[in-house]
């Protein structure tokens, strides 16, 4: 793996160069219709070649492709890479329709490509020790949680105005239910399959977008286990956790304040962990080096296509819950 081409230079895509700059990548390239975005990740990162469209990149030998575009284009340009036989890191959420996405799967199977989607939480080092605390029954029988996203949309970047942000754009795959999403791929991982969802999705605020602002979750898993997500772009105080109930305790993940409290039935007490403050910041560097692996040594990726799909069918069976009201069954691919 010598030569990562960046679709999409805006922040996320800045910060995955500089990420894999850092694990010895030696030959970047730079791709985006926007020149201003060109200029720039050229000034904080060390790229070799820039690129105005994809085509011309795509006349390069190119190696993997990180596709940091907004999500409503994810698809057509992963299935133009795929077709040169280019390993795949896609930025969440993966789509915003299952449009394409078989035959992208089809592609990746024909040619042995890496096929990642990158939600990173995965890879946070205090998620990875709460699921290790799940999985061996710390709290004994998991039976409930309640998750929660919540921040502000215009304090995302305050370098640009929130309403040219791709968040703003309900077609582009902007808003809470779409972006943070990283909050459904997370309790898929800690709790096992969804089976089916109800939720209530819209806008309660004056934020002009036409991206939904709010995203309100219930639901079940197929091991019986209940919870509810809240997801939304309005809070003022960001905040992001999530508390388990088991039959032996509780525990609550803070991924503001890094930190994992566990309460013990037996002992009437809390303890309390402490983890680094780059805690969420290093899960770029751990997911970057595990799709260098997977790509040098077949070492195995925490999330793929096929993952990356189920979290996807979860998206859109609430969207569409939301729109008449029912309880939705996630279908299995």
């Amino acid at each position: 793996m010598n030569t990562l081409l960046i679709i999409g230079c805006g922040s996320i895509g800045r910060r995955h160069a500089k990420v894999f700059s850092e694990l010895g990548i030696e030959n970047i390239y730079a791709v985006d219709i926007n020149p201003e975005r060109l200029e720039q990740i050229q000034k904080e990162c060390d790229i070799k070649k820039i690129f105005k469209n994809i085509d011309e990149a795509l006349n390069e030998k190119i190696d993997c492709a990180i596709i940091a575009t907004p999500p409503h284009i994810h698809t057509e340009i992963s299935i133009k890479c795929a077709k040169s036989k280019i390993h795949l890191f896609i930025e969440k959420p993966l789509s915003v329709t299952k449009n394409g996405l078989m035959e992208l799967n089809q592609i990746c199977l024909d040619n042995n490509l890496t096929c990642y989607v990158s939600y990173c939480y995965r890879y946070i080092p205090s998620v990875v020790q709460l699921k290790k605390y799940i999985d061996s029954n710390k709290i004994g029988k998991v039976l409930s949680y309640r998750l929660w996203i919540s921040s502000y949309l215009p304090d995302w970047h305050p370098w640009e105005d929130y309403r040219n942000f791709y968040m703003a754009f309900k077609e582009q795959g902007g808003g809470a239910i779409y972006d943070e999403s990283h909050g459904i791929d997370l309790i898929r991982w800690l709790f096992g399959e969804i089976k089916t969802v109800q939720s209530n999705i819209g806008n309660v605020s004056d934020l002009e977008i036409s991206s939904d602002d709010i995203a309100l979750l219930l639901s079940d898993h197929e091991n019986g286990i209940k919870g509810s997500c809240h997801f939304d772009l309005l809070g003022r105080t960001p905040q992001i956790g999530i508390e388990i109930i088991g039959e032996d305790g509780t525990i609550i993940w803070d991924r503001i304040n890094p930190t994992i409290k566990i309460y013990s039935v037996s002992t009437k007490k809390w303890s309390e962990e402490f983890f680094e403050a780059d805690d969420m910041v290093s899960s770029y560097t751990h997911q970057a080096q595990a799709f260098i692996n997977n790509i040098k040594n077949g070492t195995e990726l925490k999330n793929d296509l096929n993952s990356g799909i189920k979290t996807l069918e979860v998206i859109l069976a609430s969207i569409a819950s939301s729109k008449d009201g029912s309880r939705k069954l996630i279908k299995n691919i």
